[in-house]
């Protein structure tokens, strides 16, 4: 077993230039995360079961680019992480390698677009999810009251902060009940289309739905890649790791593995039970899942209104509660991530250091998580109400900007890696990237291409056109839709600028404090010396 006190010690304070604060909070850590722990954490975080109906949406073609996506990207990009996470094992990694190549600034653009983007989804989006869930497995299709929709999806949102407020020794078996969740559900979920499909004979694609365009490509690429993505958000906590130069590597390689293979198969599976027609981003997944059940006990009407019974009822609602589970388990994992990368960005001097206060009794960044929380719900009030208005509009641009967020962070992240290989020749590397500044500038180009199609979708062939609007969105509305995306996106870097501000004030603070210390501290021995 390889000796981790060496690396640690070759990163220190002064090689890394990391702040008194960042120490200091250090010591309240806590190393609760053996290898199965990583493993988990990072397959909640990369696959999730409301991804795939955003992905089946887009049509049989989503996965035929998403294997080939799969090995010309995620490979490369599980490499990459690889790398750079048991390299540079400190607390709040995707953050710390931006700010190591690129300054303070970028590694403050880069933690807060993370951290926002995590209420943006964990209330925008997985919050509907589990109630859509629960509304299809529990309340046969009856949509629930206003209150009763308060009430639910507000207890889910601060379940999950209070579960991140937790140490990692207790909030753990959040990401290890939905990474067995996923593992249950889906097998499940595959053996019982094959059971359906022999029973009714499958009603979606054909084969020849399964070719490759180059419009295609541009009207998917953006969720294919936010399918991928998630890897490094398990670095975020490297300190709490008992062995984190191993474990993380290990986990982005078989996390790769499993999301090519738990993304592929249910997907293809949601195309061939339900009509084209009918899958939608957000209950695409459950939807599906309620159609196969019927061959346990249930009908579907000409209409597609699905009716579970019998044992299908009871192994439905079993369904439900997994899949509430596994997107529950994916929130928690990205905001105990984000705000982990965010903490660490604040008391190393690119942010305000009061939001980041650890709990030493759990060692948690507690005041963090309440205000994601706060943000969550405040999100989570306003797409309900705007649900009197056009929700599949909304609905689309909140998922537009959650996915532009995350891929915007990987801007800082894949040229970080070909920066640090030459800045930081000397640190230990258990695991190097071949051809690293060829595979930098690659991954660099897909993930500005994908950002550009969220942005301006359809830009490179017929801007707007009908093949890429989103859902809601009228022709003449090209131009509002791509300012909303993008003014959005410009709040989020000032708001970032503005915390780098009050960071780098800190930092000049602590610095003068520091030599008036030192002034004071000579003068007093100086008689000594004299005498």
């Amino acid at each position: 077993m390889e000796n981790e006190s060496a690396p640690q010690k070759s990163q220190s304070a002064n090689a890394l230039d990391l702040t008194g604060d960042y120490l200091a909070e250090k010591s309240k850590l806590r190393k609760s995360f053996g290898r199965k722990e990583v493993l988990f954490f990072s397959i909640c975080s990369v696959i999730g079961l409301d991804t795939i109906g955003v992905v089946a949406a887009a049509g049989p073609e989503a996965i035929s680019w998403m294997a080939v996506l799969a090995i010309v990207f995620l490979i490369p990009a599980s490499m990459v992480i690889a790398e750079l996470s048991a390299s540079f094992t400190a607390q709040g990694g995707p953050y710390l390698w931006a700010r190591l190549a690129f300054g303070r600034l970028t590694g403050s653009i880069a933690a807060v677009i993370s951290w926002l983007k995590s209420p943006i989804w964990f209330g925008g989006i997985l919050a509907f999810v589990a109630v859509a869930t629960a509304e299809t497995f529990f309340m046969s299709g009856t949509q629930m009251s206003q209150f009763s929709f308060y009430r639910f999806a507000l207890a889910f949102i601060w379940i999950g902060i209070i579960a991140a407020n937790l140490s990692f020794k207790v909030g753990k078996w959040v990401s290890i009940l939905g990474g067995l969740s996923r593992l249950i559900l889906i097998p499940f979920f595959t053996i019982t289309v094959i059971v359906f499909g022999i029973a009714n004979g499958l009603r979606g694609v054909v084969f020849s739905d399964f070719g490759l365009s180059f419009d295609g490509l541009l009207a998917t690429i953006g969720i294919i890649l936010f399918a991928f993505l998630g890897l490094e958000n398990v670095s975020a906590a490297s300190d709490e790791m008992i062995h984190a130069k191993r474990d993380l590597p290990y986990a982005a390689f078989r996390t790769s593995a499993l999301a090519m293979l738990l993304y592929g198969v249910p997907i293809l599976t949601v195309l061939l039970v339900l009509p084209i027609g009918q899958v939608n981003g957000l209950t695409g997944f459950v939807d599906a899942l309620k159609s196969a059940f019927t061959v346990y006990g249930g009908s579907i009407a000409e209409d597609g209104t699905v009716t579970l019974s019998g044992a299908g009822s009871y192994l439905g609602a079993f369904a439900g509660v997994l899949i509430i589970i596994a997107v529950f388990a994916s929130g928690v994992t990205w905001l105990m991530s984000t705000n982990r990368n965010l903490a660490a960005a604040c008391f190393d001097g690119a942010g305000p250091r009061w939001i980041a206060f650890t709990n030493p009794r759990y060692g948690t960044p507690v005041r963090l998580n309440n205000i994601t929380g706060i943000i969550a719900s405040a999100i989570l009030i306003l797409g309900y109400r705007l649900n009197d208005g056009d929700v599949a509009k909304y609905f689309g641009v909140a998922v537009g900007f959650a996915i532009a967020t995350s891929l915007v962070n990987y801007l800082a992240i894949f040229p970080a890696f070909w920066v640090l290989r030459n800045k930081y020749p000397e640190a230990t590397r258990p695991y190097r990237v071949p051809a690293h500044r060829t595979v930098s500038i690659w991954l660099t180009f897909v993930v500005a291409f994908g950002i550009t199609q969220l942005l301006a979708p359809g830009f490179g062939d017929k801007w707007f056109g009908d093949a890429y609007r989103p859902a809601g969105w009228v022709a003449d509305q090209g131009r509002p839709y791509y300012l909303t995306e993008l003014a959005v996106l410009l709040v989020v870097v000032l708001i970032a600028v503005g915390f780098w501000s009050i960071g780098r004030r800190n930092l000049k603070a602590a610095l003068v404090a520091s030599v008036d210390s030192d002034e004071s501290d000579a003068v007093e021995e100086e008689p000594a010396s004299n005498n």
